[in-house]
């Protein structure tokens, strides 16, 4: 994703280019090159080390994640039970968030993220990155974890997923409907191995 700060610096660089610079560089002899090169710059990614200590229980972690002032922000469907962490030790992880493409479900997203040889990520490292990586969180309408063992189905069907957003001082810890179709300002929380 191209933020502003990005968008602005590669604008200010176009703009120092001679008009000459300018025609060679959109050539049509040198497009296959330009458009590699734009390509490259889609797939750079900002990991972000998350450590979170698993034996503290999926709760413990959310309340830390939200802080305090934040205990109502946390949906009480979220449980232990609906949402098991996958073991008791201390879990050093880099994570990123990978936006949804426009329309599309966590349902499709699991799907094409999955297939793309993705690691979706759990409750528990949401949990632990909201806490770790705030900042990162609050760039996004909402970061979900749509892992296998983090979705959620209740009576009827529907399938919920947690996810975490901040606005200013409030932290939310929540659930997301699976099947709702998202736009690319949400994004989904992947690991890397």
């Amino acid at each position: 994703m191209v933020t502003q700060a990005t968008a602005r610096s590669l604008v200010g660089l176009l703009h120092d280019l001679t008009d000459d610079e300018l025609l060679r560089l959109t050539s049509s002899d040198n497009r296959p090159g330009l458009k590699n090169f734009l390509a490259g710059c889609s797939m750079v990614r900002t990991y972000f080390a998350t450590t979170y200590d698993q034996s503290l229980g999926l709760m413990k972690l959310i309340k830390r994640a939200v802080g305090s002032a934040n205990l109502r922000n946390i949906n009480p469907d979220i449980t232990p039970k609906r949402f098991p962490l996958a073991g008791k030790d201390v879990r050093r992880v880099s994570l990123w968030v990978e936006p949804y493409l426009d329309s599309e479900t966590s349902e499709h997203a699991a799907a094409r993220l999955t297939a793309a040889g993705y690691i979706l990520a759990d409750a528990g490292a949401l949990a632990g990155f909201l806490y770790d990586h705030p900042e990162e969180v609050a760039r996004w309408g909402w970061v979900l974890a749509i892992s296998e063992g983090s979705r959620w189905t209740i009576p009827g069907g529907s399938v919920y997923v947690p996810c975490a957003d901040v606005r200013g001082a409030y932290r939310f810890f929540d659930l997301g409907d699976f099947r709702r179709q998202l736009n690319s300002g949400y994004g989904v929380l992947v690991a890397s191995e």
